[in-house]
């Protein structure tokens, strides 16, 4: 008799798989020295272990996958050998054998393992997907993500990457093969590296097996606060095989123009995408050696879009003609030409692997995976247009180097090692290095603007990153309980070299004054060469993040196990920004408590954790499950580069306004044209510092967890699981030049004025631009219920559906790299003192159904067919002024939170024409949130886009080479948006750019002698907007050949 059960124990960082159990006799008495040996059929690979004095067994360090045959053997008894067991991702299979006696040495009883497999024994929310999940989700991009989303706690956002339990997408851990493979450094919003080029981190075709964790409570997990996401690459077997595929679109492959009652539906210009692949592994030596390689290369192509001469161009041909020959006569170039320009993205990647059986107690892997990307940054819209040289390219490249020793010390003791080194490098690539020009006033209304020249954030913009890590788990069994004693390091270096307007930039009011060279802003930012030696300098950072960790896993019986343990994170930063002792001695430092020259100190982190698995009932078909504990994350390191770059001291910068008439002409430039830029006496009169609470702690979650999983009938389970999190420690933002001094903004008049429709004048101190403070805050929450059901049936039929209910609230979302962005984007009525919200990740809805099904018939034919839907709701976003002047006197415009008055106090705002109150009331009466909100300042991420639906259709059909060969060539079909293919008015996809909108302008105020401040309105609507390419259906067509 044999008890077959899956149960999740080991860390997201895991590569491997275990298999655990007892052997008894007949009686049920325990039977010490079984022999266990576990082979994996494909590769040869063999583990083995004898029982100890309880029966028990536990085989760890297992390849991932199978089939595997597993033979239990006992001298006087009937051996068992069971087959077809299939081992995932950091899961321990559970194997509990009775053998009968029997005098005859070879008798053997064959158990196959497929009727009574049961996968969820898992402690927290987690994910699993194999090779064979991932080639059934529907995918154009390719991008591992497409797959990770399908996680019920998992949402992706509209600005990128992929949010887990409601928390920011920048707090997740990414993993190749158990080594991270984040953006350390925080620039991008997919969070892994060469995002910045959108190049994929792994090619799906390399991949094994992904694992999406929200909630582990296994204490070897960490540097996360929202989740693990961890892909195993695939490794050689003992029979060669590869495969080399193909996949193309163009805009025949796109719909026409998406929505109800469009007049005139059109294609889009012409562009293409292309992928080509190769994989091959096999034997380098049968049974001992083995290799795996995959290459891939991806080219995108598309046109640009409203240029001078296309529909709703920002600017006219003879507009861009005069200012192309302007600049060409200041600089002896025209800006590289207006016409259309096609925008390109490339991405090459290698993954290379060797797997060594070096005997039954050790293995190691090695792998190289490099990633080389490079994307063109250059988009135009109906009010900004850019000279196609203004454009530039973004260029990624990454190296890393891992290795993993699996050792099997004894009987009882297992060891992990692993150790990793990764380098990236990014930059921009410009073709020219000139000024930068930004041309106001053009176009039909004057509203449109032209940039030309080199963009401002291209010229001295470099990364430099190499991150060493170094992990080593201990496991020490001892029958009912199995200790961890482990440690995780990351070692840290970075250069980076970012410098703003590093060859000028000049603002004209009008094409005029550009052609007359009266510029109304000179902008110039350099590095003090006298201190560093250059200026183009940039800070080198070094720090490390240092973990240790000791857990026990008690199994009391066969249907409870419990893990506790503890971990100590213990970040630490070497070296410190330079000191500078004039603002160190300044008022805003001393009264604030804040220096230059700060970094967060270095602290002991802990993370205490306990989870628990119960089976109700003896047949292991119900299964309670959760845990509770604290973890702790990273945070994005150019937060803290940011506070060594701006002390006041290396970077320096010139601002100049020029002078205006009584009209508000420009009568005398701010500065005359050159193309050699240098420093002034008036350089850095008004510096923007960046400062760090010297007891920053990186961010910190307490989370919560508790799930329901039934196995019903045949092969159903269903589950229904509750996640909560609670923010301990998580970044926080103010500018300290800006103070409450008293003064009040009257959104009504002043003697309407009361506590609900008043807010803060600031008073700035104008010594500085700004000084930016990064600390912490412990204001934040999120939680989910959710249910999920699933089934897979033995003739190919696979069914899943989950939907989710949750919140996501937060002071600050995080989601910028630069202390500026994340304060002001933290939209307020009142600056410095913003209010719990809900967070721009939050998603109350969420609903995935899945259908596939998979058969191969007629000898030489298979099909798959797998569609799935996705419901979710709409973004979150804020109502916010728009500002001619600065409302409130924090130098920030466009982020000050939006009044909603009621219809009396319309009637006693000033407005700067006559229909702005009725457009206003209108406005806010279409409107069910501002409806029931009137006489309150909005709040942020208040209002939601409509909820979206997507139904994507992936369709596969199998040639294969002979009748029981698995040798094929596969034509294949994607179909994203499906649903917009069967009606024009599905599939619609919203968006709403920086998560707001601003329907009223602040066109100037009034002051009451006293220093409060009262607006004039402007009604000038604003409303989110329908993405006319993603809204539209998009299909793809793949070739491969497997052999």
């Amino acid at each position: 008799m044999v008890m077959l059960a899956a149960a999740l124990s080991a860390a997201a960082q895991a590569t491997t798989s275990s298999i655990s159990g007892t052997v008894s006799d007949a009686a049920g008495n325990k039977l010490q020295g079984a022999a266990v040996v576990a082979r994996h059929e494909p590769s040869g690979s063999e583990y083995g272990v004898y029982t100890d004095r309880n029966g028990y067994f536990n085989i760890q360090g297992m390849r991932t996958g199978g089939p595997y045959t597993v033979e239990i053997s006992y001298i006087g008894y009937r051996s068992v050998v069971v087959n077809d067991i299939v081992l995932e991702l950091g899961n321990t299979f559970e194997l509990d054998t009775s053998l009968e006696p029997s005098t005859d040495l070879d008798a053997i009883t064959v158990v196959s393992s497929a009727d009574d497999r049961f996968n969820a024994a898992k402690t927290g929310a987690a994910s699993n997907f194999s090779a064979d999940d991932i080639a059934n989700v529907p995918t154009v991009s390719r991008n591992i993500y497409d797959i990770a989303k399908l996680t019920p706690q998992a949402v992706s956002p509209k600005f990128g990457g992929l949010s887990l339990g409601g928390m920011n997408n920048r707090y997740n851990s990414f993993l190749i093969d158990g080594m991270a493979s984040n953006d350390m450094y925080g620039l991008t919003t997919t969070g892994t590296n060469a995002g910045l080029t959108s190049a994929n981190p792994v090619p799906l075709d390399a991949i094994e097996e992904i694992q999406v964790t929200v909630a582990p409570f296994d204490v070897r997990y960490g540097c996360f606060t929202g989740g693990g996401i961890n892909a195993i690459t695939k490794s050689g077997t003992n029979e060669f095989a590869g495969s080399a595929y193909a996949y193309y679109n163009n805009q025949d492959f796109y719909g026409t123009t998406p929505g109800k009652g469009v007049a005139e539906r059109t294609k889009l210009p012409t562009q293409s995408t292309q992928i080509y692949g190769v994989t091959l592994g096999g034997p380098i030596v049968k049974d001992k050696l083995f290799f795996f390689v995959n290459g891939e290369f991806g080219l995108e192509k598309y046109p640009s879009s409203y240029y001078p001469g296309y529909e709703g161009a920002a600017i006219s041909a003879e507009e861009a003609g005069r200012i192309a020959a302007r600049y060409n006569e200041l600089t002896g170039y025209d800006g590289g030409g207006y016409g259309r320009r096609s925008i390109d993205r490339t991405s090459g990647s290698l993954i290379a692997r060797l797997d060594w059986n070096i005997n039954r107690s050790n293995t190691l892997s090695v792998r190289y995976n490099f990633i080389d990307g490079q994307k063109d940054e250059y988009e135009n819209t109906p009010t900004a247009f850019l000279f196609n040289g203004t454009g530039y390219t973004s260029v990624s490249r990454s190296h890393t180097v891992s290795l993993e020793l699996n050792s099997r010390i004894s009987n009882k003791v297992h060891n992990e090692f692993r150790a990793g080194y990764t380098n990236v490098t990014d930059g921009r690539d410009s073709e020219r290095q000139l000024p930068f020009v930004v041309i106001q006033g053009l176009g039909e209304t004057g509203g449109s603007t032209a940039y030309i020249g080199t963009d401002r954030y291209a010229n001295a913009n470099s990364l430099d990153q190499h991150t060493t890590t170094i992990t080593d788990n201990l496991s020490w069994y001892l029958g009912k309980h199995t200790l961890t004693f482990g440690t995780h390091n990351e070692i840290y270096h970075s250069h980076v070299v970012y410098v703003a307007n590093a060859l000028g930039a000049y603002t004209y009011n009008s094409l005029e004054d550009f052609e007359n060279d009266l510029a109304s802003k000179y902008e110039y930012n350099y590095t003090d060469a006298s201190v560093t030696g250059s200026t183009t300098w940039g800070p080198k950072f070094d720090a490390a993040q240092f973990g240790f960790y000791v857990q026990d896993t008690w199994k009391p019986s066969d249907r409870f196990s419990l893990t506790y343990g503890i971990r100590a994170d213990i970040p630490v930063i070497f070296g410190t920004p330079t000191v500078n002792e004039t603002f160190n001695n300044s008022t805003i430092a001393t009264e604030n408590g804040v220096r230059t020259g700060d970094v967060p100190r270095t602290q002991v982190l802990w993370s205490p954790r306990v989870g628990f698995r119960w089976y109700a009932d003896r047949n292991h078909r119900t299964l309670i499950r959760g845990g509770v504990g604290i973890f702790t994350g990273r945070v994005p390191f150019v937060w803290i580069v940011n506070n060594y770059s701006n002390t006041g001291i290396e970077q320096k910068g010139i601002t100049r306004l020029g002078q205006t008439d009584a009209y508000g002409n420009i009568v005398s430039t701010a500065q005359s044209f050159t193309t050699t830029p240098a420093p002034t006496d008036d350089s850095d009169i008004n510096p923007t510092i960046m400062v760090v609470d010297r007891n920053f702690r990186y961010p910190q979650v307490f989370r919560a967890n508790l799930a329901l999983e039934q196995r019903v009938g045949n092969g159903w389970l269903f589950t229904v699981e509750g996640l909560f999190s609670k923010t301990i420690n998580n970044a926080a933002f103010s500018n300290l030049t800006i103070s409450d001094q008293g003064n009040r903004i009257y959104a009504v008049d002043a003697a309407s004025a009361n506590e609900a429709n008043t807010a803060t004048y600031y008073t700035a101190d104008r010594n500085y631009s700004a000084v930016y403070y990064m600390t912490n805050t412990d204001k934040g929450y999120s939680y989910s219920i959710s249910a999920a059901v699933e089934r897979r049936f033995d003739f190919g039929l696979g069914i899943a559906a989950a939907y989710t209910f949750g919140h996501s609230y937060a002071i600050y979302d995080c989601t910028s790299s630069n202390q500026r962005s994340n304060w002001g984007y933290g939209y307020a009525a009142n600056a410095n003192s913003p209010e719990l919200s809900f967070s721009s990740f939050d998603t109350p809805h969420k609903l995935t159904a899945q259908i596939s099904y998979s058969r191969r018939y007629a000898k030489y034919f298979g099909s798959t067919i797998s569609l799935v839907y996705q419901m979710y709701s709409g973004q979150r976003y804020s109502l916010c002024y728009a500002e001619n002047v600065d409302l409130n006197g924090d130098s920030f415009f466009g982020t000050t939170l939006m009044y909603i008055p009621t219809e009396a106090e319309l009637e006693k705002m000033s407005f700067a024409d006559d229909t702005s109150k009725d457009k206003w009331n209108a406005f806010i009466e279409g409107d069910s949130y501002l409806r029931s909100h009137r006489g309150q300042y909005s709040q942020r991420n208040a209002l939601q886009t409509p909820m979206e639906h997507r139904l994507d259709l992936h369709f596969a059909q199998d040639f294969y080479f002979g009748q029981k060969c698995m040798r094929k060539v596969q034509v294949s079909l994607d179909i994203i948006n499906f649903g917009n293919l069967l009606c024009r008015d599905w599939g619609a996809y919203y968006s709403v750019s920086s998560s707001k909108l601003s329907p009223v302008k602040i066109t100037s105020l009034t002051d009451d002698g006293q220093g409060n401040k009262t607006p004039v309105y402007q009604f000038s609507g604003a409303s989110y907007g329908k993405d006319d390419v993603l809204s539209r259906w998009h299909m793809q067509l793949g070739v491969r050949v497997v052999f």
